[in-house]
């Protein structure tokens, strides 16, 4: 049984009282039946025309329209929320994906309104008040056989970012993909959409796929990287399919979103120059996420990965820390190797304190004031020194420090 948010029940309740019909769909349906715990709870309602609806809803909390011209809205109370709308259909009128006329239309039906879904796992309804299944094409029966269908041909050309979706749901799920699917994915014209949009698709295969690396092969079968990230198009894949499904088990290893992510880009992007890392990410318009620099962190990964390879000393592990994090470089460098050299030398930066972070500054130039040095470049000079030298492993604490400046050879 779908257990469900009291919002959620209240709002199939009044949408019933009001003359109407509210279904769930989408994902949360699917899920259900997958047996995966629902996230986002979509309603779709039948038989109240837009304005109605949203006077409904109204008095159930705070209302956002996001489109109410064609009957979308997001219903908050407290800290819950749901998304609500009526069945519509889109009408492609050019080749970008803001080319299309949404209409709202809440009498056409529920078979009408799945039609417009991308894959018949996705098409299927469900109306909480009756426990009634609306399924018109068949994708109970393709969750069961663990494959992926099309709707409609037609309808899942118009929007080419489907290709993508069907990529992450195959990796995601280990779903199969029919001959026609697959050959609907590989005539998509990518060219029109926008960075964002194709980002967020791979950012799901990354982060959400258990091998994601089932989903890189897709990527290239049906020529995405060719369209949307040539300069990765040369680039053997084999290694990179392998190294991201051992990334994956790592994964749930690593702390953070942002950190996740950098993890299995890096991976992904390994066999890449710095040129053409730095250019595919240009292409995705990758920056900061989930309050993480991953473009920074990502570059920083891959120049530096190959050091945790072998045998580190501890001047090398020292130095390394004070360019990137040690400890997730670790990760990148063992998914990228399968070897234990990375795990030994993390290890290690663990004895050391630099694993996470790099050693404390234990000389500033307050310290060099009192000792009658003025600011400027010989102060600099000074404090480079004295942090090399404990880099070396020459002093651990500030005393050893001021002292070692106080007797080295000038």
């Amino acid at each position: 049984m779908l257990k469900l948010p009291t919002l959620v029940q209240d709002v199939c309740t009044a949408v019933a009282i009001a003359g109407g019909r509210a279904w769930l769909v989408g994902g949360v349906v699917r899920d259900h039946l997958m047996g995966l715990p629902p996230k986002d709870f979509d309603i779709e309602v039948h038989g109240l025309p837009a304005r109605q609806l949203l006077t409904v809803l109204k008095t159930m909390g705070s209302v956002n329209e996001i489109g109410r011209n064609f009957g979308v809205f997001k219903l908050v109370r407290g800290e819950v929320d749901c998304d609500i709308s009526i069945p519509r259909k889109d009408s492609q009128t050019g080749t970008s994906h803001k080319d299309i006329i949404v209409e709202g239309d809440p009498f056409m039906g529920i078979e009408a309104a799945a039609r417009r879904r991308d894959l018949t796992i996705n098409a299927i309804a469900l109306d909480p008040l009756t426990g009634e299944i609306a399924d018109p094409f068949g994708g109970a029966k393709d969750i069961a056989a663990k494959r992926l269908n099309a709707v409609d041909p037609v309808t899942f050309a118009e929007d080419p970012l489907r290709a993508l979706r069907v990529v992450q749901f195959s990796a995601r799920f280990e779903f199969s993909i029919s001959k026609q699917l697959s050959d609907l994915c590989t005539h998509a014209n990518l060219q029109a959409l926008p960075p964002e949009r194709v980002w967020g698709e791979l950012e799901k295969l990354l982060l959400m796929a258990p091998k994601p690396g089932r989903g890189w092969a897709l990527l290239e079968q049906f020529k995405i990287i060719e369209k949307r990230l040539p300069e990765l198009q040369a680039l053997p894949i084999d290694p990179v399919i392998t190294a991201l499904n051992r990334a994956a088990i790592q994964r749930t290893k690593v702390s953070g979103l942002g950190r996740k992510l950098v993890l299995m880009l890096a991976v992904a992007l390994h066999r890449a120059d710095e040129a053409q890392a730095t250019a595919t990410l240009d292409r995705l318009n990758v920056h900061r996420s989930h309050n993480t620099p991953v473009r920074a962190r990502v570059l920083e990964m891959l120049e530096h990965w190959a050091t945790l390879s072998a045998a580190a000393d501890d001047t090398t592990l020292r130095k390394l820390a004070e360019k990137t994090e040690v400890m997730l470089l670790a990760e990148v460098a063992s998914a990228i190797t399968d070897t234990d050299a990375p795990a030994k030398n993390l290890n290690r930066a663990s004895q050391l304190g630099v694993a996470t972070t790099p050693l404390p500054t234990l000389v500033h130039g307050r310290d060099l004031s009192t000792l009658g040095v003025e600011p400027g470049p010989e102060m600099g000079k000074l404090l480079r020194r004295v942090r090399e030298a404990q880099l070396r492993g020459e002093f651990s604490d500030k005393a050893s420090a001021l002292h070692w400046l106080a007797h080295e050879p000038k």
